[in-house]
């Protein structure tokens, strides 16, 4: 079972991609605004929509795709709940802004990392899910998986495995640094 915390009609984009990527699994797509959701998930993809905490409390997996400045302020609020999961970020630097809060020293996964000691964070890094803003994603790009948690890394490699996308091991948060900066320049 996965949680996916997104907002709005970029959510409910990863939400309708990500269920068709991963077909044997349970969905719940945790949002800030329940009825907006259920508005824009007009047919039925078999997700459940919930807010931020029940998707947290009711999943594993917690996969986060919102915008890097979003997503630090996020954690404040539900650090708490998301002890002892799993928590994926899918967010890359796009803007000067976010650049300029993570810097060259950094990632976005490591920042999350050090708000987020009780859990275990695992980057995922793709071109193709950020495609998906306006464009058809690309099913052969590749995802990127990191962690300094070994076996969170593994149960996430063995989730992507189902997917069209092509999976590369790429070792400790720290490798995001530089596989951040590529994506962002890709998905421009």
């Amino acid at each position: 079972m996965i949680a996916i915390i997104a907002d709005g009609r970029w959510g409910k984009r990863v939400v309708d991609h990500l269920c068709d990527q991963f077909l044997n699994e349970a969905i719940t797509w945790g949002v800030r605004s329940i009825a907006f959701a259920n508005e824009l998930m007009k047919e039925e993809k078999g997700v459940r929509i919930s807010s931020y905490s029940e998707a947290i409390e009711a999943n594993e997996l917690v996969m986060v795709a919102m915008p890097c400045v979003d997503l630090l302020p996020w954690t404040d609020v539900f650090a708490p709940m998301l002890n002892g999961k799993i928590v994926i970020d899918l967010s890359v630097p796009q803007t000067s802004e976010d650049r300029y809060i993570f810097g060259w020293q950094t990632s976005s996964s490591e920042q999350l990392q050090k708000k987020l000691p009780g859990s275990r964070i695992v980057g995922v890094k793709s071109t193709g899910i950020y495609r998906l803003a306006g464009k058809e994603p690309d099913a052969s790009s590749l995802v990127y998986i990191t962690s300094d948690d070994p076996a969170a890394r593994k149960r996430v490699v063995e989730l992507f495995r189902s997917t069209t996308y092509s999976i590369v091991d790429a070792g400790g948060l720290e490798e995001n640094r530089a596989i951040e900066r590529v994506i962002s320049l890709r998905a421009t």
